[in-house]
């Protein structure tokens, strides 16, 4: 059987950085051009940290509304939330994230070889969809599978499962790509074989399991198909 290519969206093929750093090209707002980068990166660690948070205790939530939550929290933080539009304008391009560079290349490529890729996420399947439209990527997926319908959030095996059960294949015969090290380590744990994009050079996660593979971007895929 062809491998089977996985890969998480946010952080992995959407730039989760885009949506602040595009808002303050646009904004006349000197407090939010002076913090957008502590605004973006305080959002996103919020936002993982409210996932693991829900999935712990149980509590089902969808990725939406973790994402609204946790970006009010780093505007209060940084005493932004005065500015009545920022919170809704930074949302709406949240729906329009960039794509990384090397995306549209890894994917064509991957079609052409006539592999099965597919994005598991966290995210909504109407903010995937939304993500997908304005990349213009939708046709090199297959199929985009959400944990949405559980309520639950990876690395909870549950999610992980989504992937079998569509694909009806083995667990051998997937490649899970993450940008997130806990979550390529989840594939890992799971029985993916799982790369992990360390986009931003950082120290593996000192946890049970470990990826298979490690790289700066999405080309290294290329080199295992």
């Amino acid at each position: 059987m062809k491998k089977v290519v996985i890969f998480d969206a946010y952080g992995t093929l959407f730039d989760v950085n885009a949506a602040a750093r595009n808002y303050s090209k646009e904004t006349a707002d000197i407090n939010f051009i002076n913090t957008w980068e502590k605004v973006s990166k305080l959002w996103r660690d919020k936002q993982i940290a409210y996932t693991w948070y829900y999935t712990s205790i149980g509590y089902k939530t969808n990725f939406w509304k973790v994402t609204e939550d946790s970006l009010d929290y780093a505007l209060e933080f940084y005493n932004l939330n005065d500015n009545k539009n920022i919170r809704n304008d930074l949302l709406k391009l949240y729906r329009k994230l960039d794509t990384f560079p090397e995306v549209i290349e890894v994917l064509k490529y991957l079609k052409s070889s006539k592999c099965s890729s597919a994005i598991l996420s966290n995210g909504t399947i109407e903010m995937l969809n939304d993500a997908v439209m304005s990349s213009k990527i939708g046709d090199y997926l297959e199929v985009i599978l959400s944990a949405e319908k559980l309520g639950l959030f990876k690395p909870n095996k549950k999610v992980y499962e989504i992937v079998n059960e569509y694909f009806s294949c083995d667990k051998k015969d997937v490649i899970f790509i993450s940008s997130n090290g806990w979550d390529a380590a989840g594939g890992s744990a799971f029985g993916f074989s799982s790369l992990w994009v360390n986009r931003n050079d950082l120290p593996e996660e000192k946890v049970q399991w470990k990826p298979n593979w490690t790289s700066c971007d999405l080309k290294a895929v290329l080199n295992l198909i």
